[in-house]
């Protein structure tokens, strides 16, 4: 029997087309499209037909081309890491936001404190060479070690918490103490840290001290209770207090959980010594004013206007003897007389 050519024809939707040779009587065998994998009424195997099934046996899968245009499109799998939108890159991003927002000074000590105990821990540098030990510093000329002891301290399972909580210390009050009091005017916050870490680096020599993060928080931490003595504070378990009580429940609070007070007792006596100096004397009792920033300090870090403060400010006194001491306040031009 001879074949003409099959005449094609539209058969029901888009997708399916049928073909019927001439002189051929039965019903047209009518293709469609296979639907998606697990999609409603996939069914078994072989192809899907329109009016009658073919007798053929099982075929394979017959997919031709359609005139409606491709099908949907399959989903996209998900990837098993969050994308460069959200998830991880968009806590990276608010990580750099929030460490690019702490204040400059603070923001390098806080790097430090994480970054040197860090390379001790993970065996860069033996911790050896990171202690303080007046032996190596003064006979063996090791002049590093009261700046790394200053920023190293030993994270294991048993000093790992009273590492978090002086560290969130040194950001919390430090942060205070740099946009409060001293808001721009970094070169005394500078000077402020300077002095004590020279104070704290000498009592440790004299006392067999071999760290000093804790004594220089510390200080840090009592000149802002006593520039913020009459706010009232909140520490653990809800309990409210002034702030000039800070330093010293802090104290009890790390012999509690770290069985020793030396560190934080220094700490508090050079923070006093700094404040008597800078603050109490020379402006509450009138002496002489022992303390000032150097030049250097102000050429490497100038003043600054227009920051934002709001963590306490010391009284009015203290700020206008501050102001005169850097010749930054207002020029005395004398009583005025009405012109008759």
């Amino acid at each position: 029997m001879g074949w003409n050519s099959p005449r094609l024809a539209a058969a029901g939707g888009a997708g399916r087309c049928s073909f019927r040779p001439r002189g051929w009587r039965s019903p047209p065998v009518t293709w469609q499209r296979a639907p998606e994998r697990g999609g409603a009424g996939s069914g078994g195997g072989g192809a899907e037909f329109g009016g009658a099934t073919s007798g053929l046996g099982a075929s394979p899968r017959l997919l031709p081309p359609s005139s409606a245009g491709p099908g949907p499109a399959a989903p996209r799998p998900s990837l098993p890491f969050p994308s460069p939108e959200g998830g991880l890159g968009g806590a990276m991003s608010d990580l750099g936001d929030w460490f690019r927002s702490i204040p400059l000074i603070t923001r390098y000590w806080f790097a430090g404190s994480i970054a040197v105990p860090l390379v001790g821990k993970l065996g860069l540098v033996s911790p050896v060479y990171l202690f303080l030990w007046p032996d190596a510093f003064i006979n063996r000329f090791q002049i590093w070690r009261p700046i790394t002891a200053t920023f190293f301290f030993p994270v294991g399972p048993g000093t790992g918490f009273l590492y978090l909580v002086n560290l969130y210390f040194l950001y919390q009050y430090s942060s205070r103490l740099e946009t409060g009091a001293f808001d721009g005017r970094p070169a005394d916050y500078m000077f402020m840290l300077l002095f004590n870490w020279i104070c704290i680096v000498i009592t440790g020599l004299a006392m067999d001290m071999q760290l000093l993060m804790i004594p220089l928080i510390m200080s840090v931490l009592y000149v802002w209770a006593q520039l913020n003595r009459e706010m009232i504070v909140s520490f653990w378990f809800g309990t409210r207090f002034k702030a000039c009580y800070l330093p010293w429940v802090i104290l009890g609070f790390n012999y509690i959980i770290g069985g020793s007070v030396i560190n934080e007792l220094i700490g508090n006596l050079v923070g006093h010594l700094y404040f008597f100096l800078m603050f109490k004397y020379p402006m509450d009792l009138g002496g002489r004013n022992f303390l000032s920033t150097p030049q250097f300090l102000y050429r490497w870090l100038p003043n600054r206007r227009g920051g934002v403060s709001g963590f306490g400010v010391p009284p009015a006194s203290m700020r206008r003897a501050a102001e005169d001491q850097q010749g930054g306040g207002r020029h005395n031009w004398g009583q005025g007389f009405r012109l008759a």
